[in-house]
């Protein structure tokens, strides 16, 4: 247990023993104060009063009276409602110091998840298109996600889905087959680019000529069956895909233990649906097979289309079975934008249907847009991951050579990747789930505010002052440590496995990525306020350096999480 955690569970104990029999109060019953001058730890009688029929701030004082100083608890007071809890900054401060310096690159993590195993499903691209900026948010959510179950003791299995077969295929391969003559792949276009090109002109004209659409509804039948005059180019266009998205995963260091294929489940999937059809659970209507989810409110569930083909949600039934039954997992998430809420509810309640006990959640976010507008492969007005990988790298190599003219072209390559990957990954991850992220690359690239960079700039600093520190002796005690800004930043990492917590627990990532800058922030204000190589005698260095320290490891550990590379000079 962390230090935090004990002075949390101390007032409670305290707390407890001040009712008495009549309440039994939570952890979940403890608050901050609004005001850090108040306290560190709040307890609120509202509840308490109400079982009593007592006014709240009576028994608030009732209680502070009770309870005295006593281990992490330096005072204790009754305002209003609310019990309030002071803490010793140097019982806390030198356990903390403590904890991070002998935890290292394990602060922060716990055993909440301790075996139970739990699948995430991410990075869910399609073939025969580009990966484009919009992706990037359910790649670098779906890392994090991994990430933080894995610091909370979770046996984690990411795994990604690609959809190789689906309609955009047929669209794809029927636009190569008419609207192209020429080499495969075509010289001076790389093939990724080709076949999305392909693709926007090929749905043109079925837009402008509904019998093309027969045309590739048929195309999807013979590719499903594995035959057809399509099949060869199926598996030469299917391969250079893999080989595309393989290099991006690997570029992006996703963590992806196994990769599922659209593909090779259709067998599976045709199983599944007549065994359903078979159980009553799937019935024929116009044509096409459904489920009827109207019970549940999720409206009809679409499996298979009129023309025989199988839809993605028919497909997703056969793929969480065969995850369940290849990983043995009881959880199972679904990293997938909002839009496809209904779908997953839809996926969720027909696997209930089928007898499955496994639990499946859908870990929703919103979408991507630019300032120009939404995107959309349709339109060709994407912009393909590689550019914005590039424009960010140039600008990061800029504002290197700026700040350093005389480093070496390997030096400023090192900080510039540095500084574009972890600016690409927070701007995506300090945003709530919940809400749209418009992408603005020079304010994401920006070394001030709630940035990547600024973090990163933070962790730079601390190791300057360490480096010129050289051997000078660190302690981890705390007794010195008493003014304000000092305090807070020993709160700030105390709280830090709180908030790793949250982010596995509870998808609290943006939760996660506030507090790293909160914490960058409360260094930026204990730097100017408090001299360490210049403190005024040697044990106050020796306490700030070990306080120095502490910050630089949490936020390590805390970018670790977010997918990001510290970097060692900016």
């Amino acid at each position: 247990m962390y230090a935090l955690q004990e002075a949390k569970q101390q007032v409670l104990t305290e707390v407890k023993r001040a009712v008495g029999k009549e309440y039994t109060p939570t952890l979940a019953d403890l608050s901050v104060p609004p005001n850090p001058d108040l306290g560190d730890i709040a307890f609120p009688c509202f509840v308490l009063a109400k079982a009593l029929k007592r006014s709240p701030a009576e028994i608030a004082a009732e209680l502070a009276a009770k309870i005295g100083p006593k281990g992490y608890v330096k005072s204790v007071t009754a305002l209003g409602p609310y019990v309030n809890f002071l803490l010793d900054p140097a019982a806390l401060g030198g356990a903390v110091l403590d904890q991070v310096k002998r935890a290292g690159a394990d602060y922060g993590r716990s055993d909440t998840g301790s075996q139970v195993r739990v699948m995430v499903e991410y990075a869910n691209p399609n073939t025969h298109k580009d990966v484009h900026i919009g992706h990037l948010r359910n790649f670098f959510v779906g890392q994090a996600v991994v990430n933080a179950l894995a610091a909370a003791g979770f046996d984690v299995i990411p795994v990604s889905y690609v959809n190789d077969l689906g309609a955009h295929v047929a669209v794809c391969l029927w636009g190569i087959q008419n609207l192209y003559k020429g080499p495969l792949p075509p010289k001076g276009e790389d093939a990724v680019s080709f076949m999305g090109r392909m693709y926007a002109e090929a749905t043109k004209a079925m837009d402008a000529n509904p019998a093309i659409k027969e045309e590739v509804s048929a195309m999807h039948r013979d590719l499903e069956a594995g035959e057809g005059p399509y099949y060869k180019l199926w598996k030469k266009t299917r391969a250079w895909s893999i080989k595309y998205l393989t290099s991006v995963f690997k570029e992006l260091r996703l963590p992806i233990r196994a990769n599922y294929y659209e593909s090779a489940l259709i067998g599976e999937t045709k199983a599944i649906v007549e065994d359903l059809i078979k159980k009553a659970v799937v019935r024929h209507s116009n044509g096409a097979w459904i489920v009827d989810l109207e019970a549940e409110k999720l409206g009809v569930n679409l499996l298979v289309k009129s023309d025989g083909t199988l839809l993605y949600n028919a497909k997703d039934l056969a793929l969480a079975v065969r995850k369940a039954d290849d990983y043995g997992a009881k959880r199972s998430l679904y990293v997938v934008d909002a839009r496809q809420s209904l779908a997953m509810n839809q996926l969720f309640a027909t696997y209930k249907k089928m007898g499955r006990e496994e639990e499946l959640a859908h870990v929703s976010y919103e979408f991507v847009t630019l300032k120009e507008g939404a995107m959309s492969s349709r339109k060709g007005n994407i912009i393909r991951y590689e550019f914005f990988r590039d424009a960010m790298l140039d600008e990061a190599r800029t504002q290197t050579r700026a700040r350093h003219a005389d480093w070496t072209p390997k030096r400023v390559e090192t900080a510039a990747r540095a500084v574009a990957f972890g600016a690409m990954r927070f701007a995506m991850l300090r945003q709530d789930l919940d809400k749209k992220i418009t992408f603005d690359m020079e304010e994401s690239m920006a070394f001030e505010g709630f940035t990547g960079p600024y973090l990163l700039y933070t962790l730079a600093r601390i190791r300057g002052i360490l480096k010129k520190a050289g051997r000078t002796k660190r302690v981890t005690a705390a007794d010195r440590l008493v003014l304000p800004a000092e305090k807070k930043l020993l709160l700030a990492i105390a709280s830090y496995p709180d908030a790793v917590y949250a982010a596995a627990t509870e998808w609290r990532l943006a939760g996660l990525a506030q507090h790293l800058f909160d914490l960058a922030k409360r260094f930026a204000e204990f730097y100017e306020a408090a001299p360490v190589l210049a403190a005024e005698d040697k044990v106050l260095m020796a306490q700030r350096l070990a306080l120095c320290e502490a910050v630089l490891r949490t936020l390590e550990n805390g970018l670790k999480v977010l997918g990001m590379d510290a970097v060692a000079e900016m």
